[in-house]
C-alpha cells in the first residue's frame, strides 16, 4: 500500500490534469473552430496548423500522466498480499476497478485521435501546406519551405522549418497563396470534423477524471 501522503498527491495530480486537459480540450471545439470557420481558409488554416502544434505537446502528455497516475492508484489500493487476485478485484468494482476505469478512459483519447482524428489533421495540415501556410510565424519567416512543395508528414516533422520545441511565435497570419472558394467550403467541412472528433475526446477525458474523483471520494 502507497502512503496516505503519496496516494493523496497522486489523486489531486490525476483527477486535477484530467479535468483540466478536458476543459482544454473541449475549448477548441467550443470556441476556437467557430472562430476559425468564419474566416477564409488562406487566415484559418495557419492558426489551425498553429494550435495542432501546440496541441500536440500537451494533451497527449496529459492523457499519459492522468493515465499512469489512475493505474498506479488501481495497483496500490489493492489490499496487501492479494495482488495475485488484481483482475478479479477489477471485476467485482469498488476502489480499484474505479481507478482502473479512470486510466482506460482517459488513454482512450489516444485510439480516439490515432484512428479518427490524424488523417482530418493531416488534410488540414496539407491544405495550409499547398497554400504556402507555415506552422508558426517564425516558421513562416526562417523556413525553406514554399507554397505545395512539401506534405503535411514534412510538416509534422518539421522539415525545413525552425525547430518546434524551441519555437514560441504565434500563428503565421495567413498563407502565401489566397484561397479560393471551394478551399474556404472545404476546410470548414474539415474544421467541423475536427470538432466533432475533438469533443469525443474532451468527453472522455472529463469522464475519466470524473471517475478518477468519484472513486477517491467514494470507494
Amino acid at each position: 500500500m502507497a502512503s496516505p501522503t503519496t496516494t493523496t498527491a497522486a489523486q489531486l495530480l490525476s483527477i486535477s490534469i484530467a479535468l483540466l486537459a478536458s476543459g482544454g480540450i473541449a475549448s477548441l471545439s467550443l470556441f476556437n473552430v467557430p472562430l476559425l470557420r468564419s474566416q477564409p481558409a488562406s487566415r484559418s488554416l495557419p492558426q489551425t496548423r498553429w494550435l495542432f502544434s501546440r496541441g500536440s505537446h500537451t494533451f497527449p502528455q496529459a492523457a499519459f500522466l492522468s493515465s499512469a497516475g489512475f493505474a498506479y492508484l488501481a495497483w496500490h489500493s489493492v489490499p496487501s498480499g492479494l495482488f495475485g487476485d488484481f483482475v478479479g478485484l477489477v471485476v467485482q468494482g469498488g476502489r480499484v476497478s474505479g481507478y482502473v476505469a479512470a486510466a482506460v478512459l482517459t488513454l482512450s483519447i489516444a485510439p480516439v485521435t490515432m484512428v479518427g482524428m490524424i488523417p482530418t489533421n493531416f488534410a488540414l495540415i496539407q491544405k495550409n501546406e499547398d497554400l504556402g501556410g507555415a506552422r508558426s510565424e517564425r516558421s513562416a519567416r526562417e523556413g525553406d519551405a514554399k507554397a505545395g512543395m512539401r506534405s503535411a508528414e514534412d510538416s509534422v516533422n518539421a522539415k525545413g522549418v525552425v525547430e518546434e520545441l524551441t519555437d514560441l511565435s504565434g500563428p503565421q497570419e495567413r498563407t502565401t497563396e489566397d484561397s479560393s472558394g471551394e478551399d474556404d467550403r472545404g476546410v470548414r467541412e474539415l474544421l467541423g470534423k475536427f470538432a466533432a472528433l475533438n469533443g469525443v475526446r474532451a468527453g472522455l477525458m472529463g469522464l475519466g477524471g470524473i471517475v478518477g474523483l468519484w472513486t477517491a471520494l467514494t470507494a
